[in-house]
């Protein structure tokens, strides 16, 4: 049985998923590959049935947060002790992948994020973007006291017993699971680490949160899923006391 799980979320990534898979199926290791069609309208599921990977097609587009989740319970119906998220999208490198994975297995932390800003010194997105580093950086640290350079990044590891918990958790948001999951995995004492990676652009396709008007929408659902984060801590925990 192998013991890590390489899940892939993908929406409309005809252009690009090829490639990726083609560069995770060289990787050597105890791994295995798990492709999450969310509903794609386009040849994207098609080509992941060309590979040797698994896959599960939802029927409509449901949200990267409830494709992760899919994935997550996937993952623990099957006995996989680790998963790592990876963007369908070209982003990452697989060499970045290699790397994480046995960061993972040391065992000595719950969430490793894979960091563009920690890895690339010239890693500079895009206005929008450098906005909404600079919101969720912010807020996270406030609310937390951590601080999280990478907050947006879709390289993560996930050990065992977190995935098993947001396999079924009602606090994991369908749509953005960014900084509003991070703040919420450390209010529940999950130890996260991140780890520096490389940077490269986008190889196919229109990112979900292209346009100014896309850009706003995700930052305000975040936002709104921060503030339910927060105050569900803040009930659950004056009821702890008061008990």
């Amino acid at each position: 049985m192998k013991d890590t799980l390489i899940i892939i979320p993908a929406f409309n990534e005809e252009n690009g998923i090829d490639d990726v898979l083609r560069g995770l199926e060289a990787i050597d290791g105890n791994v295995e590959i798990l492709v999450i069609d969310d509903g794609s309208s386009d040849k994207t599921l098609e080509i992941v049935k060309q590979h040797q990977v698994h896959y599960v097609s939802h029927p409509i587009n449901l949200g990267c947060g409830a494709a992760l989740q899919t994935a997550f319970r996937y993952a623990k119906t099957n006995g996989y002790q680790y998963i790592v998220q990876f963007d369908a999208d070209g982003q990452h490198h697989p060499d970045d992948l290699r790397q994480l994975i046995e960061e993972m297995r040391k065992g000595t932390d719950d969430v490793v994020i894979g960091s563009r800003v920690l890895g690339d010194p010239k890693f500079s997105p895009g206005l929008r973007k450098r906005i909404a580093f600079f919101w969720f950086n912010s807020v996270i640290r406030l609310l937390t006291g951590k601080k999280v350079t990478d907050p947006t990044s879709g390289l993560r590891g996930l050990s065992l017993r977190t995935f098993s918990y947001y396999a079924t958790s009602l606090s994991f948001p369908n749509d953005y699971p960014d900084a509003d999951t991070l703040i919420h995995m450390i209010y529940e004492g999950y130890q996260i680490r991140e780890f520096p990676i490389r940077s490269q652009a986008r190889q196919a396709g229109i990112s979900m949160h292209a346009g100014l008007f896309k850009n706003a929408v995700y930052m305000l659902k975040v936002t709104l899923s921060i503030v339910a984060i927060l105050l569900n801590h803040f009930i659950i925990d004056r009821r702890n006391r008061n008990e």
